[in-house]
């Protein structure tokens, strides 16, 4: 088996300042959420950054799709910046606590409360489906945008030749 090459310390910079551009970015966005006791506030801003993300990364990759840009761009503004950006790992670690804490407030308390925690389990991932579902067609979006179509029979490069 062939040991892969190394991607060049161009694309590695890009993408390891890149990472730090974009979660810098998306902190900015997220963090003056108000803290109002309900999570709400924050789902919202950090959906509201995945989901621009999305539409952001789309539009890169269907540029890109019609145009040679340097690989140390595409990786730096791709993995890089809107990697870090959109962060589906934030979404995972908050709806995790948030699951852990409700199931475990239930299970120790037996109370008539736990129907609203198992409301709120059921709203995590209902959440999550949503976020999924609305980021893929943000995604769909950016790259109708970026000039990408659909790829023709026999060619896999999104249609052009």
């Amino acid at each position: 088996m062939e040991r892969p090459r190394h991607p060049g310390w161009a694309v590695v910079g890009s993408v390891a300042a890149g990472g730090a551009l974009g979660t810098l970015l998306r902190w900015l966005l997220v963090a003056p959420a108000p803290e109002t006791g309900s999570p709400v506030a924050g789902w919202i801003s950090l959906g509201l950054v995945n989901l621009s993300g999305s539409l952001l990364l789309g539009l890169l990759a269907g540029i890109s799709s019609r145009r040679t840009l340097p690989r140390w761009l595409v990786a730096g503004l791709g993995v890089g910046v809107l990697g870090a950006y959109t962060s589906l790992s934030a979404v995972v670690l908050a709806a995790s606590v948030a699951t852990a804490f409700g199931l475990t407030g239930f299970i120790q308390t037996g109370s008539p409360g736990g129907i609203v925690l198992m409301t709120g389990l059921a709203g995590t991932l209902l959440a999550l489906a949503a976020g999924a579902t609305l980021g893929t067609a943000c995604a769909a979006a950016g790259l109708r945008l970026g000039g990408w179509s659909a790829p023709v029979a026999g060619n896999s490069s999104g249609g052009h030749p």
